[in-house]
């Protein structure tokens, strides 16, 4: 009994990873010849080649009705709903055939991450959901300046304390998660095009499929963190969050457990030293406008040396990543 119910589940992984690899058939439905009604063309298949209209449209119906109704929240063909269930399932998948140009694939991105916001500002609104996505209580802050109060005293001065202005910036952002979000991933959109550059999948990927990525993936992430409102799961929510975004990277990429964590690690440091630099350039602005120059030389001070500590990060990626491919070609051939 104990060996058929093992070789059952393998088999259910088996037909699973098929689905992951190839999830659609598209089968002709209709055979024969049909007359466009919008256009008049003559044509096979199931849409018409000259002004894409599906074949079989007739007159308005209740079917109809529903359709238009559907289409509006992305319950027609392409759904959200199953581009969602998609993302969690065969994540990296759905966005390395939506960026190699199967759009049919999914439900239009940019589209999905609108509504998936508004629906998150819903949730929030709905659950009271007020407090950041991992520290509550006012903890992120104590730690943020504790932080920087530790590189001041230990950097001669170099990172200030931060006064009251940075303290609030940082807290709206602890207190919009969804926000910090989507500022987080587009900051992730150059270090993932050089770490990730010369991966066995997508190889040289281009900065506007970059982008689309992470569109795809703020879209998951804040899903996952309206998960985090309702159920109130913690760390739960949180760890499993980080399982997905690697697994997401390891099928979107192809590298192995090791080659895709660090790398991913490396992408994500680099994204907030972006946002570090972006906080003390606007900090330092403010600064210079309440005439505490001295200070905010300081703050002026750390972005030339985040933008050095970030090009030397993606530079020595860059070089091992491409040794290795290179490597990787020179044994197969």
């Amino acid at each position: 009994m104990t060996a058929g119910f093992v070789m059952d589940c393998k088999t259910l992984y088996k037909r699973y990873r098929q689905w992951q690899l190839d999830p659609f058939s598209y089968r002709v439905e209709r055979q024969g010849v049909h007359h466009c009604i919008n256009c008049g063309n003559e044509f096979e298949g199931n849409f018409c080649p000259y002004c894409s209209q599906k074949c079989g449209l007739g007159r308005i119906t209740w079917h109809s009705v529903w359709g238009s109704i559907a289409e509006v929240w992305g319950m027609h063909s392409r759904s959200l709903p199953f581009t969602l269930l998609q993302l969690f399932l065969r994540p990296g998948y759905v966005i390395s055939d939506y960026i190699n140009g199967k759009r049919q694939v999914s439900f239009p991105p940019v589209k999905m991450l609108v509504l998936i916001g508004v629906l998150g500002v819903i949730v929030d609104f709905l659950t009271g959901a007020v407090n950041g996505m991992v520290y509550r209580n006012g903890e992120k802050m104590d730690y943020v300046i504790g932080a920087f109060n530790w590189l001041n005293q230990h950097l001669w001065g170099i990172f200030p304390p931060p006064g009251e202005y940075l303290s609030r910036v940082l807290q709206w952002l602890n207190t919009h998660p969804d926000v910090l979000t989507l500022i987080l991933l587009s900051f992730l959109i150059i270090p993932v095009h050089y770490i990730f550059r010369f991966a066995p999948r997508n190889a040289r990927h281009t900065l506007p499929q970059g982008f689309f990525i992470q569109v795809f993936s703020t879209a998951m992430l804040l899903m996952m963190n309206m998960l985090y409102d309702i159920t109130a799961l913690g760390w739960v929510v949180v760890i499993f969050t980080g399982a997905l975004v690697f697994v997401t990277y390891k099928q979107l990429f192809g590298y192995g457990w090791w080659g895709t964590l660090w790398r991913l690690v490396l992408a994500f440091m680099c994204a907030f030293t972006l946002l570090t630099a972006m906080l003390n350039f606007n900090y330092g602005v403010h600064l210079l406008e309440h005439d505490r120059i001295d200070v905010a030389r300081g703050y002026f001070l750390n972005v030339p040396i985040a933008l050095a500590i970030l090009v030397s990060v993606l530079v020595a990626c860059y070089s091992i990543s491409k040794s290795q491919a290179v490597s990787v070609q020179n044994v197969e051939s």
